[in-house]
């Protein structure tokens, strides 16, 4: 099972304890009337919401910790987007039963008599929760344009970030609402407010560390560009910076440069550092609107914040390993390559499986790879075609205790790791980089 379905459970078995340690739950059991049933549903759907609401926010927030638990940013990322849908398919349905429900029973079968009792709220609390319910409903109009912009990846990516930025806004209007309404069904001093309540507590600080623009603020430092040089023959650009301070990482990790002509910082992995003198090296292709344009806009002596490292690429197993990369996947590789023959070290267990159209557009490679024991395998695809697991496993007849590690393409990336399930690989010994931050 992926860990986005794993988080995903868990968010929705969250919602579920929090309604059944509400009063909602035993007012759903000793009354389970057509109206009653409906009222309490609503706790129930919203419940659910508003775990998944706050679990993404969350995770957008960059926390170490969180990284860990997640396998690595990208894969937090994943979760991310996956918490937002399911955050949207709750709230579509607490909207529905809200709104449209109740008509389309009319329809279908007439409805029992509606009988309200004695009410013991105060007309000021009304009022608290009353206000909730007016601005949760504009809310909910804008999120769902939010959600469906960030599902369509032909929106420009920056297009989609400025509008993002709005969704911080809008869980706190949401969270106040998630909050207020536990006035109306009597819940404060349940143990399931309690949870409920810590919940939203958690997503507000999310929210406001998110507003504040202070996301993974203590992992940033500023850099200098020491080298800038686009190579036309595989249109990709070598860029060297030096941090301000003496800088941290494991082989396989990327970082986040925002440059100065832009106000977006992008995830590039790192392909090697210099720690004598202290500078960071990128290999950076043209993929994108950015990165086609990225040589032009910046400059040696361009200053620069890096933000990192991340990522949990970090070759740290002493299984056999499968090194799979397609194109400018090859980075983090590189990094680890460039590691162990910095230190003189020596692996005998590692095979290294590289594709590219043309012959190898980086023939430092191959000496790298003798230098430290690794088995090169080069596939040029516009003579031989794709790579793909059969031809790995020609190589590999052993696949036990071993492990395959991959960045590059994600559809590549998806077909190489569902043939490696196939062949006897355990899923949690299938490592890759993504970054797909949508």
């Amino acid at each position: 099972m992926s860990k986005a379905a794993k988080w995903s459970i868990s968010g929705f078995l969250i919602g579920i304890i929090i309604f059944l340690l509400s009063p909602s739950f035993n007012n759903l059991i000793s009354n389970f009337t057509f109206w009653n049933g409906k009222e309490q549903f609503l706790y129930l759907t919203g419940s659910i919401a508003i775990v998944y609401m706050v679990m993404s926010m969350l995770l957008s927030v960059r926390f170490v910790f969180l990284n860990k638990l997640t396998g690595g940013l990208d894969k937090a990322y994943i979760i991310h987007k996956w918490a937002g849908i399911w955050a949207f398919v709750f709230s579509i349905l607490h909207w529905f039963i809200e709104n449209w429900f109740i008509d389309i029973c009319k329809i279908l079968f007439e409805l029992p008599p509606k009988v309200k009792g004695a009410s013991t709220i105060s007309q000021l609390a009304k009022s608290i929760y009353s206000i909730g319910n007016d601005l949760v409903e504009y809310a909910f109009y804008i999120i769902i344009i939010v959600l469906v912009i960030a599902l369509i990846k032909k929106v420009p990516y920056h297009i989609f970030r400025y509008i993002h930025k709005t969704i911080p806004v809008i869980f706190l209007v949401i969270a106040y609402h998630a909050f207020t309404i536990q006035i109306k069904g009597e819940w404060f001093g349940s143990a399931g407010s309690y949870i409920l309540s810590a919940v939203i507590f958690i997503g507000v600080i999310a929210a406001i560390i998110d507003l504040l623009q202070l996301i993974g603020f203590r992992h940033k430092v500023f850099a200098e560009i020491v080298k800038c040089e686009y190579h036309e023959k595989n249109k990709t650009i070598e860029l060297i910076i030096k941090p301000a301070e003496t800088f941290k990482y494991n082989a396989g990790q990327y970082v986040f440069l925002k440059f100065s002509h832009s106000k977006e910082p992008h995830p590039f992995s790192i392909s090697g550092y210099d720690k004598e003198n202290n500078t960071l090296h990128f290999l950076i292709k043209e993929l994108g609107d950015f990165t086609r344009e990225l040589s032009k806009n910046i400059k040696t002596d361009d200053i620069i914040t890096v933000e990192g490292p991340y990522g949990n690429f970090i070759f740290d197993d002493s299984k056999n390993q499968i090194w799979t990369a397609g194109g400018i996947g090859i980075t983090p590789f590189i990094a680890r390559l460039e590691y162990l023959a910095s230190a003189d070290k020596k692996v005998e267990n590692v095979d290294f499986f590289y594709s590219a159209r043309g012959e190898n557009p980086y023939p430092q490679i191959e000496s790298l790879c003798e230098k430290t024991g690794v088995r090169f395998h080069y596939r040029d695809t516009s003579k031989n075609g794709r790579l793909n697991f059969d031809i790995i496993k020609e190589k590999i007849k052993d696949m036990k205790n071993t492990s395959l590690w991959y960045c590059g393409p994600s559809a590549f990336g998806k077909a190489i790791q569902k043939s490696a399930l196939s062949a006897g690989i355990n899923q949690k010994d299938i490592h890759y980089d993504s970054f797909d931050m949508r």
